[in-house]
């Protein structure tokens, strides 16, 4: 037998392969991934230090639309708190908005008129937030007999993880102004726009504007499954065991369905701040209903789907990009070649109630779908169709129940257009604090 000293170099190895070493006082052997498990294991203290954690693809003992989370949750309430809303002009000034009441600003300037309208002086700015750069860990653990991926996330770097850049994103679903892509309160939503024709609108409005994605919807995810440990959003309760935000605008409430919700105009979540919860509103037939704010961000499921930016299917195939660019056309994988981006792989079939989970490849979580996992549901759906490109979220106010923070379709065409699909603006560029008088000179 050749002595180990003596072997040839191997530049290559899989999991199940094994590593020669003294391990505890005894020379053995051990696989590749038991030992890349007691090396994860070595990075505990320091993760609980300093993240928390959610265990996306784990059934929870809770029951399947619960998440087991842990670690630093001082960490995901500093998270939280370092999200601002701001209301900030086409070249990133922004002066941020009162936490409890966003009609206000940080200075207690009223900025709505009484029809809910932004005042004249503010009319060139939107109403946005910006969740900071966030940091991620990825970590392959054995609880029990299952082996799962620890999602971590944190204010600071993690050892061997990965960075979430900072996102700045509409507070509402956007409207058009000019011809230009806005994020304002007291409008309609818009509609009946390509994904294409949406970000060229937002092109108008800055080289720097174009529309959120999936680190926003992640965001959103994320924040619900860490704070209120539960998956689905139209069921999630928090600790005095009460609906958080109930069905929103899903169509269910007083049979408003999507023609009475559809024309709802935006800002009635503003009297929350940066809070969770939902206001009551009336629909187009008189019957009450309510817009929920997911951590400041209004409606997020039902009314209308929200096209995605950075999210685009060919076949199977799901390509994830980050950068401010938009395909134009009918996208092949040779569109992507230039473009950095991640390929994940989506499920081949539509099933009503399909559990969504999240697809990790290498470090980095994608909340799309991609198989089903026994003991965890969402309460939401997925759509497929072999031709479908373009991602769509939310629901609009005619799929009831099935709407909500994981509902999921990518059965149409990059070319879409309907009345009951809209967008969310987002903003790419660096951002500068100013007060909300200097916001106002700025833009006199």
């Amino acid at each position: 037998m050749k002595k180990l000293i003596n072997a040839d170099f191997v530049h290559s190895m899989s999991d199940g392969n094994s590593i020669f070493g003294n391990f505890g006082g005894k020379v053995g052997q051990m696989t590749i991934e038991e030992f890349r498990q007691h090396l994860n294991d070595n990075d505990e203290e320091v993760l609980n230090d300093l993240a928390f954690y959610i265990d996306v693809n784990k059934a929870s003992s809770l029951g399947s639309t619960r998440v087991d989370v842990g670690g630093n949750m001082h960490m995901r309430q500093l998270l939280e708190d370092s999200a601002v809303s701001v209301i900030m002009d086409a070249n990133g000034n922004c002066a941020v908005l009162n936490r409890n009441d966003g009609r206000f600003s940080e200075e207690g300037m009223s900025l709505l008129n009484n029809d809910g309208t932004v005042i004249s002086s503010l009319a060139n700015c939107d109403f946005m937030k910006i969740v900071p750069k966030t940091y991620g860990r990825v970590q392959t653990k054995t609880i029990g007999a299952t082996t799962v991926q620890r999602l971590w996330l944190s204010l600071v770097p993690l050892p061997g993880g990965y960075e979430i850049p900072q996102l700045v994103v509409g507070k509402f679903k956007c409207s058009i102004v000019d011809g230009k892509l806005r994020s304002l309160p007291g409008v309609v939503t818009a509609d009946s726009q390509t994904v294409k024709g949406f970000w060229d609108k937002a092109q108008l409005r800055s080289k720097n504007h174009g529309l959120a994605g999936l680190d926003f919807r992640n965001h959103l995810l994320f924040h619900m499954m860490a704070k209120y440990a539960w998956r689905d959003s139209q069921n999630c309760k928090g600790s005095d065991n009460t609906l958080v935000w109930g069905v929103g605008l899903d169509g269910t409430e007083n049979s408003g369905g999507f023609d009475g919700q559809k024309n709802i105009k935006t800002g009635i979540t503003l009297s929350l701040g940066d809070y969770d919860g939902n206001v009551a509103t009336t629909d187009a037939n008189s019957n009450t209903c309510h817009c929920v704010s997911v951590a400041g961000f209004e409606n997020p499921w039902g009314q209308k789907w929200e096209m995605l930016q950075g999210l685009c299917s060919v076949g199977t195939d799901v390509y994830f990009w980050r950068g401010n660019t938009m395909p134009s056309g009918t996208p092949t994988a040779d569109t992507f070649a230039n473009i950095d981006h991640v390929k994940l792989t989506r499920p081949t079939s539509a099933v009503w109630a399909m559990n969504i989970i999240a697809s990790e490849e290498g470090q980095g979580v994608y909340m799309i779908p991609k198989q089903s996992i026994s003991g965890i549901s969402y309460g939401d759906n997925f759509w497929y169709d072999a031709n479908g490109q373009l991602w769509l979220v939310g629901g609009d106010s005619s799929y009831g129940a099935a709407c909500g923070l994981a509902y999921a379709l990518s059965s149409n065409a990059w070319s879409a257009s309907a009345s009951r699909l809209s967008a969310r603006l987002a903003y790419y560029g660096n951002v500068q604090k100013v007060s909300i008088q200097r916001l106002i000179e700025l833009n006199s």
